[in-house]
Order: structure tokens, then sequence, then C-alpha cells
């Protein structure tokens, strides 16, 4: 922590600080106490005691010294703690916003390259061009509001499996739409720059501001992408999904106020524009905010009330970073510091003697003491030199004899205070930063689950929007799939698994459980192979486009390393008839790659210093409430290997969280545990059940 930015808003702080301020007031009194007892003994004792004096003096000094630094490190301490706590959520707001648009991103690439929108924009250019032969053909002759109408379904079956999206709209090349989903949005054609400059670049475009394609509606998140003629390259017209941000950041403020409470998030641009705010009323979109990227804080204003405020960058999610966006929390600099210690039944002695965090603090108050021993020592010196003086020297030095124990006492009751001060205000900064922590791994735990629970709903979005692909439905009406069929297959589930990279493997299988053909050339020796899982025989017995199945977390040949099966979920979805509605020709299959995806999850979890590593002795998993492991930070604890759980963990309803204290050996830690709660529809609508527990582990 910066010292000389805590230096220039101290007094803002120390004021925020009732009990830091108060313990100040109360060592400024007993200093001017101790001044007017060493006056005191100057005045009566000075010939016998001149010595004494000195050392009282000094001694005065060196508590003073210690007094001071007494109140550096209560500001400094309180200041980092509130500091790590909103720089925890404004990191957790810009990485998770950044991790659901990553997911965006594949889908545009993906959508683009749909064989159905791909031959409905071809149709299209057919009818322009069969136009343009008939000079006196009536407009609209050769268009098909059917085609569009089929094609417009398809989006919103899309949606419906996706539903981040507010608009989808298919351009062609000229900007006119052909179809879309919103039948709010009254758009036609776009001259938007946008076509031009998605038309130029190979991939996906990212854009955020105000467009011509969603009139009126201020800025809006847009992700674009070519659609290409598959046999020339030639390009046919522009695919735009419109991303539901305010839908996507409203749900992410309510989950992180629930851990910060007086607090304001919001995402800022590169020019501190905010875009997304919790508190558009505090804090309104469209102003720009101070920040910095480097200081531990700045202090805002808002309203004429004084914020700490914190501003981060993402940490990037698989090489993405997307715009130049920050995440920024404020908090209200008058009750950042309340003390919420009491929330929490803490053994005081247990943390001052295995707490790692207290070193210094313990440092402090051990120097006191010993200052405080130092002047015990004096004070029964000095006694002893009172009654010997009081019956051998001669009448004025007896009568300084006799005046001097009152004034050693005197100093040694202030002494004690002081020491009393010292105790007092380290015990309750000692309580107030485990009970801080506390709060911590309950937040990080929180967060863990969120962010699993957002990854996974993905994983369910993928696999039922993959099984209609037209091609896979086509090819599945065959009796036998001939081998350029297979060729087709493979090429189709290799370019998907190359946007979706959370994947080791995707697989379509028929309706006798056979796989036909793998995304992974490593795995092209499992095509041919039956499966016999019951998660397969589930998904051939459905065909709802809306429903899907997922294995147990269990070892899976599907999914090895080096020969050796190993853990994994896999989602399935069926493939139904074109022709013949509810016919289930087969299934698809993606294996989840568990063990780098959770790991990355629960790693961005686990609290880091200011260099950015992660803290030693901080610990990550992923469970089910019966103790199974599904993912940990520890390398001696492996993915199936049972724990044993604390019984209030076992006892958390979906969504809650709690955390407590734990001593092994010499050390203590705070745990934290949170239960799934599901994201969106995903784990909520009775279609997958899935209770998981998140546990964040930190030594303090």
């Amino acid at each position: 922590m910066n010292k000389e930015l805590i230096e220039k808003h101290e007094q803002v702080l120390l004021r925020a600080m009732p009990g830091v301020e108060q313990c100040q007031e109360t060592l400024r009194r007993l200093d001017r106490q101790w001044t007017r007892a060493t006056l005191t003994g100057k005045i009566n004792c000075n010939r016998i005691a001149q010595t004494l004096i000195d050392f009282i003096v000094t001694t005065q000094a060196n508590f003073t010294a210690l007094q001071e630094n007494l109140v550096d490190t209560l500001i400094q301490e309180n200041t980092q703690k509130v500091i790590l706590e909103i720089a925890a959520v404004a990191q957790v707001a810009i990485d998770i916003l950044k991790r659901n648009l990553f997911e965006r991103t594949a889908d545009v690439g993906f959508l683009a390259t749909d064989d159905d929108i791909v031959q409905f924009l071809l149709s299209q250019a057919d009818d322009r061009k069969a136009l343009a032969r008939h000079d006196d053909a009536a407009p609209g002759m050769f268009s098909d509001s059917a085609a569009a109408a089929r094609i417009e379904e398809r989006l919103l079956e899309y949606r419906n499996k996706y539903t981040v999206y507010t608009e989808i709209i298919v351009l062609d090349m000229a900007g006119r739409v052909r179809a879309h989903l919103d039948r709010d949005n009254a758009i036609s054609h776009s001259a938007d720059p946008l076509i031009a400059q998605t038309l130029a670049v190979p991939s996906y475009v990212e854009t955020y501001r105000q467009s011509d394609l969603a009139p009126g509606r201020g800025d809006v998140l847009l992700y674009s992408q070519a659609i290409k003629n598959p046999a020339t390259g030639a390009d046919l017209g522009v695919l735009c999904l419109i991303f539901d941000f305010d839908g996507e950041m409203a749900g992410v403020f309510e989950n992180l106020k629930n851990f910060s409470s007086d607090t304001v998030i919001l995402i800022l641009d590169g020019d501190g524009k905010a875009i997304a705010s919790s508190d558009p009323a505090k804090a309104p979109v469209g102003r720009s905010y101070p920040f910095s990227l480097h200081d531990d804080f700045t202090m805002t204003q808002l309203n004429g009330e004084n914020y700490l405020s914190k501003t981060l960058a993402t940490k990037g999610y698989q090489g993405f970073f997307g715009l130049p966006w920050y995440g920024q929390t404020l908090k209200r600099v008058t009750t950042a510091f309340e003390d919420d210690s009491n929330d929490y039944s803490l053994d005081e002695a247990a943390i001052r003697r295995n707490a790692i965090f207290s070193g210094r603090l313990i440092k402090l108050e051990e120097s006191s003491e010993n200052v405080l021993s130092d002047l015990e020592l004096m004070v029964q010196n000095g006694e002893i030199m009172a009654a010997r003086k009081s019956v051998q020297a001669d009448a004025s030095e007896r009568i300084e004899a006799q005046a001097l124990p009152h004034v050693l006492n005197e100093i040694k009751k202030i002494g004690d205070q002081v020491q009393q001060v010292f105790q007092t205000s380290t015990g309750g900064l000692l309580r107030l930063v485990t009970a801080s922590r506390l709060h911590d791994v309950q937040f990080l735990a929180a967060l863990a689950i969120d962010i699993m629970d957002r990854n996974l709903y993905e994983r369910a979005n993928d696999c039922r929007w993959w099984a209609l692909t037209s091609d896979f439905r086509r090819m599945l009406e065959k009796s036998t799939l001939p081998e350029a069929d297979r060729y087709r297959m493979r090429e189709i589930l290799a370019y998907i698994n190359s946007l979706y990279t959370v994947y080791t493997n995707l697989f379509v299988y028929n309706h006798d459980g056979k796989i036909l053909a793998c995304s992974n050339p490593d795995e092209h020796r499992q095509e041919g192979r039956g499966l016999n899982e019951r998660y397969v025989a589930e998904t051939l017995a459905i065909s709802d486009s809306q429903l899907y199945r997922v294995s147990s977390f269990e070892t899976s040949d599907l999914y090895e390393e080096h020969g050796v099966a190993r853990h994994t979920y896999i989602y399935n979805a069926p493939i139904t008839s074109i022709a013949r509605k509810g016919a289930v020709l087969g299934g698809i299959g993606i294996v989840f790659d568990s063990k780098p995806q959770f790991l990355s999850i629960l790693s961005d979890a686990l609290p880091r210093d200011s260099m950015g590593h992660i803290l030693d002795g901080s610990e990550g998993m992923f469970m089910e409430p019966s103790g199974k492991v599904i993912a940990s930070t520890n390398p001696d604890i492996k993915p199936g290997d049972k724990v044993d759980l604390a019984s209030i963990f076992c006892q958390l309803d979906s969504g809650q969280s709690t955390s407590h204290l734990v001593s092994e050996s010499d050390k203590l830690y705070a745990v934290g545990c949170s239960r799934s709660a599901g994201y969106r529809e995903y784990k909520r609508d009775g279609a997958y059940v899935n209770d998981l527990l998140a546990v964040i582990k930190v030594r303090i």
C-alpha cells in the first residue's frame, strides 16, 4: 500500500475511522498526562532522580514513536482491507463479462457458416440475378418471404438456446436486411460502416456504439462476421448478433452487490466513460470517472461525497481481451470502515498465535511491551532509591524521595494505559482483518461457482444448437454413411471445435449409439465404436430440441490423457429428422475439457498479491455435496477423490454461501463455501439438476 497516497488522503480516511481516531486522541491525552507527570518529577525530584527523569523522557519519546507507528498501521491496514475488497469486485465484474463475451466471438463465427443461412443468401442472390434479367418483372416477383420466415424461425430457435441475444440480423452485400428476429426493431436497410469493416476482415468484429441496426436504442454491443460462399469464398453478406449487454450486467451487478454493500460498480470504456452502472442514480452511465490503473486507489466524489475507487483491466480469457474496458468499484468513505467483526465468532487468541498477517501488528505490540517492561524496571529501581534516600539523605533530599514514588506510580499508570490502548487497538484490527478474510473467501467461493455455472450453461447451449446442424440431420437420414459424408461431418465438427476451444472432442453418433465422426483427428479411432453409456440412451429417447443430457462426472476413455481415462462431463443432444418431426436419428456428444477449464476458474477465484501471484496457502475446490472432488488446485487432491466436508457446508441451500476459520497444526485458514444456483435458465428450469459446491481456502 502506497504510504504517500495514504498520507495525501489521511485526514479524509481518519475521519471515517472512528476507532482509529479515538485511539489517536486517547494516546494524545495520555501523552499530555505523561508530560505533566515528567514536569512534576523535574520540579520536585530533580536533585535525587535526574537520571530517572532523563530515562522517563527517553521512554516517552520511544512510546510516542510507537504511537505514531500504531496509528499509521491502523490507517494503512484498514484502508488496505477495503481496497482489497473493492479490487476483488472490480476484477470480477470485468472478468465475468469478458468470459461471457469470449463465447460470443465463437457464436458469431459458427453461425455465420450455418448452411441454412448460407443457402438462404445464395438463393436471394439468385433471385436478384433473375430479377435483373427480367426488366418487366414486378418488384418482389422473385422474393421468397417463406424462406425468410424459415430462417427467422431458425434464428429464433438459436436465440431460445443462447438467451443472451436481443436481436440477430442477416444482411446482404448491399446492407439490406434479409432476416431478423426483433419485431419491435423496424429496420430494412443499414448504412453502418460496420458492414464494410466486417467484410474487410477474416474474422469477427466487436463493436460498441450506436448503430442504425438498433435505431433509438443508444449504444449496443454487436458481434458481426461475414457470411461467405463455402464453394468460392465469396462474400454473401453479414451476420450481426446484438448482445443483451444491459441484461447481462444487471445479473453481474446483482450477484456482486450481495457481497459488497454500499458500493457502486461500473464498467468503463477506454476513456473512463461509464457504459454500465450498478447504481445509475448515483453514478450515471455516460459520465466519465477518474481512474488510475497504477495507483492503489483513487479518491473520487459522487454527489459531493468522497468514495474510494479501484479500477482494473481484465486478465483476459483464453487470450481474448476484447474492447478496452475496465471494471471499477467505488465505496463510500464514510461507511467503508464500519466494523463487522461482530458478525463472526472469532478466537482472538488463535488469531494472534497463528495468523500470518498478524505479524506486523504483534511486533508493534511486543515493542510497546518491551518499552513498558523497561519502564517498570525503572520504577522499581526508583522506588528502591527513594526508600534509601528517605533514611540516609539530608532533609531536602528526603522530601524529594517521598515525592518520587508518586511521580513514578503516575508514570507507570500512564504506561499501563498506553499499553492497554495498544492491545485493544491491535486486537480490534486483528478481528477486523480476520472478519474481512472470512468475507473474502465467502465471496470468492460464490464467484467460483457462479463462473462454473455460467461456463457450463454455454455447454448446454452448444450441444443443443449443434444438434440442429442441417448437414448432420440430412446425413443421418441415410441408412449408411458414405465416406464423403463422414469426411464432411468431421470437417464441420473440426471447424466448430476450432472456435469452441473448451472441448477436446465433438462426436456424432447414430440411433444405435455408434460413433460416426469426431472433430479431433486423434480421436478418429473412436469412429465405429458403439456407446452403451446411460446418457447416450437417455439422449436418444428425447426429441425436444430444448432438452439435453449430461453424463455424470465420471472417468471416460473419451477423455484420456496418455491412455488414462479422466473425469469429465459429456454434454449430449438428440439429432432429429428434418422431414419426420420427432424422429430421432442420433445425437451429438461434446467432451468438456474439464481439467484445465475448472482449474482456470478456480485459479481466477483465488486471492492474489500486488504482483498478481496467488497467495501462498490458498486452495480452491469444486465438489459434489457427497464430498466427491470435481477439481482442486491442490495437486494432492485429484478429481474423483472423496474429502470430508464441514457439516455447515452440506447444509447450504441453492445459492447460499458461508465461511469459517479452520486451524491445522500451527496454521490458520479462512474457508468459504458456496452452493450452485445456476445461471439464467440453466439448472433452474428443471431440465438438469447438478448441485455442486465451491470451496476456497486461504491461509490468514
